[in-house]
């Protein structure tokens, strides 16, 4: 009994470690760097990953967004893996708000995904400030 308890522990520890280290390595994919470029065009592909981001919004919070434009974001690649910062414009109900979203896309998986999803208030024209939870 007490050899099936240990293995049963190391598994659990080991499964424990792995989602610790794939979180952590998720985390620092996001961290602002030199890597991260400004959109300097808004072009069609950008303006569907925003259009996306309200969608799955919609979906995971139930609500009614209504998307209406990207307004800046900065982008990297890493790994394969496109990943964007967005600062759109949504209106809920009549009122238009600003949202800072992340989305990554695999282009080579045609998938994508959207990991955060937050009000944002933009200072000085500064850039959209991808370091955030």
């Amino acid at each position: 009994m007490a050899i099936k308890f240990n293995h049963i522990r190391w598994t659990l520890l080991m499964v424990v470690a792995t989602v610790l280290l794939h979180v952590s390595e998720e985390r620092r994919d996001w961290e602002e760097g030199s890597d991260w470029k400004p959109i300097t065009n808004i072009t069609e592909e950008v303006t569907e990953i925003g259009k996306f981001a309200v969608e799955e919004h919609n979906k995971e919070a139930k609500t009614k967004l209504e998307f209406k434009e990207v307004m800046k974001g900065e982008s990297k690649v890493d790994k394969g893996i496109n990943y964007y910062c967005l600062v759109i414009s949504a209106k809920d109900g009549d009122l238009p708000h600003k949202y800072l979203v992340k989305v990554w896309v695999n282009p080579e998986e045609k998938s994508k995904n959207l990991t955060s999803f937050g009000e944002c208030k933009i200072e000085n024209g500064m850039g959209a400030n991808c370091n955030f939870t």
